[in-house]
């Protein structure tokens, strides 16, 4: 809503971006993807956070969207909340 609220262009949602992977970005678009982190820092964490075999398995992705030339984005809930998501990806993508 957010984003619509500021005139971005329009993202994918749940965009597959490896051939052989099952991977997907929460959203894409020309070459971004961003990610939002469930839990993050917020109270009790998410299980991404907690789990280092979690952990191990986001950086194996965003590594290969990068060496694939994607530029990653990740955001916690409450960035997106506040605020500070939106007004990034305005600076971006306006």
């Amino acid at each position: 809503m957010q984003m619509r609220a500021f005139g971005l262009p329009r993202f994918e949602r749940e965009y597959k971006f490896h051939p052989d992977r099952k991977w997907r970005f929460d959203f894409f678009l020309e070459g971004w993807g961003i990610e939002i982190q469930g839990g993050g820092w917020e109270k009790g964490g998410g299980g991404h956070n907690r789990n280092p075999i979690a952990m191990w398995r986001d950086y194996e992705k965003y590594n290969a969207a990068m060496e694939m030339g994607i530029k990653v984005l990740l955001y916690t809930g409450d960035q997106i909340g506040n605020g500070v998501a939106v007004n990034q990806l305005e600076r971006i993508f306006k």
